[in-house]
């Protein structure tokens, strides 16, 4: 069975997109660019074309998150293991892959609706980054995506996709926390329940950065600009990121995250944080009326 190799891209629907690339590349500092027919907006942070991909839409909405499997050989080992299982799976036509700047994906849903693509052949870019501030990032992380039952996505994730599990974060008998992944680092993805009345969404994106001054200044960016900060700078208890959360015009936050852990598989055993496990063990507290968790 072949392995997802790493978070790739992710796309989504937003209803001010002007707005957005606009917050981009003032509060953010990433190069935010259209396409040729001016229907999607790619926002480009490292190595590759780009890892955020933009279109309108009438509200905030997940439209894939995409990873990488390797080559096409492994996409059709997913494709036959998937179907398998019986999951509905598709391939994505010619003309979606070329606007994505990658070679080949398959889609198909996980147990919330959460679209999701495996693919191969993502396009890298051939100049350095043009941040419109001083920073330095070094790859996508993780997300954080909101489920209806936790467990349930656990064990699709970890059955079907092969994640791997890191720990879970009991922060009450009610809210608990998953955390899986696909290589050395301590989370590919992050699931956490919904809040009472609310659907899954994308709740963050993280993004890794050289140093503990690459968050700090987007802190004091932020502040500056009177930009909306979810939570941070703080430090997470498992995976000891020290973070920062701004919260986006998309309905959806970024994490500026540095020292995020990494684990070793021939070693690791998940744990099991107790309720009372706080989210940061600074002490920090949600300082955003935009920024929720669920």
């Amino acid at each position: 069975m072949p392995r997802i190799l790493d978070i790739a891209q992710v796309g989504v629907g937003v209803s001010d997109r002007a707005g957005w690339e606009q917050y981009c590349q003032e509060v953010l500092g990433f190069p935010a660019f259209r396409a040729a027919d001016g229907a999607v907006t790619y926002v480009r942070w490292d190595a590759y074309h780009h890892r955020l991909a933009l279109r309108d839409a009438a509200d905030a909405q997940l439209h894939y998150v995409a990873f990488d499997v390797g080559s096409a050989e492994a996409m059709e080992e997913w494709s036959a293991h998937l179907a398998s299982k019986q999951l509905a799976v598709r391939l994505v036509d010619t003309s979606r892959c070329r606007d994505r700047m990658i070679a080949g994906a398959i889609e198909f849903q996980d147990p919330d609706g959460h679209p999701l693509a495996l693919g191969y052949g993502f396009e890298v870019a051939q100049e350095p980054v043009p941040y419109t501030r001083p920073l330095s990032v070094l790859r996508t992380g993780h997300v954080l995506l909101t489920a209806q039952d936790t467990k349930r996505s656990h064990d699709f994730y970890t059955e079907l996709l092969g994640f791997r599990l890191s720990d879970w974060i009991h922060r009450t008998d009610d809210m608990r926390l998953c955390f899986l992944r696909v290589n050395s680092r301590h989370h590919t993805l992050a699931l956490a329940p919904c809040r009472p009345g609310s659907k899954p969404r994308l709740q963050h994106i993280m993004v890794e950065v050289e140093s503990l001054d690459d968050v700090m200044r987007s802190y004091h960016h932020a502040k500056r600009l009177k930009a909306p900060i979810g939570r941070g700078p703080g430090k997470h208890p498992n995976c000891q990121t020290i973070h920062l959360y701004l919260q986006t015009p998309g309905g959806f936050a970024i994490e500026f995250g540095y020292g995020h852990r990494r684990l070793d598989d021939a070693i690791h055993q998940p744990v099991i944080y107790p309720p009372g496990t706080p989210g940061d063990v600074w002490g920090g507290q949600v300082q955003s009326a935009e920024f929720v968790l669920g």
